[in-house]
């Protein structure tokens, strides 16, 4: 599977930008949880304004679970 991800301000028109993951409602926790849960593979691709940051966070907090 290949995803893109990353947390989304929405305006009135729709996706205004990208945010951090810790400053959206994307419940991404769950996101991971539920890839581990399906044994999901492939490749995830973080869009935050910094994806480094984003991906190694996930990449902790995917471990975690």
């Amino acid at each position: 599977m290949h995803i893109h991800v990353s947390g989304i301000e929405y305006g009135p028109r729709g996706e205004r930008r990208h945010l951090m993951l810790t400053d959206s409602d994307f419940n991404y926790v769950e996101f991971l949880s539920a890839l581990k849960d399906w044994g999901v593979k492939g490749l995830v691709i973080c869009e935050s304004p910094d994806p480094e940051e984003d991906a190694l966070m996930l990449q902790r907090v995917y471990r975690e679970l």
